[in-house]
């Protein structure tokens, strides 16, 4: 085996086995931990629902709109913003 293709397969083999650390937060594990951070309010909710339209992605972050429905029936619209390298999900208002 030649020096340049033994040095092209262990270059191919390093991005490859290097992937998975440098991936961020996917679009659905990004619904997922801003409806976890909504259903774990205090008082919980009766439901909550991702508006899928409304997301915005940027390098950096994941901002979805969510529909929060009380106890009392009442709606309330809340932002989630996720860090795509840390999977930290932040509520707004």
């Amino acid at each position: 085996m030649k020096k340049t293709s033994l040095i092209a397969l262990l270059v191919a083999g390093l991005a490859i086995a290097a992937a998975p650390a440098i991936a961020k937060t996917t679009l659905t594990k990004g619904k997922s931990l801003c409806e976890t951070a909504a259903k774990a309010a205090d008082p919980a909710p009766k439901s909550v629902r991702t508006d899928t339209d409304a997301t915005k992605v940027s390098d950096a972050t994941l901002t979805y709109k969510l529909k929060v429905k009380n106890a009392d029936d009442s709606v309330v619209n809340v932002t989630c913003t996720v860090d795509r390298d840390t999977d930290a999900a932040k509520l707004g208002g």
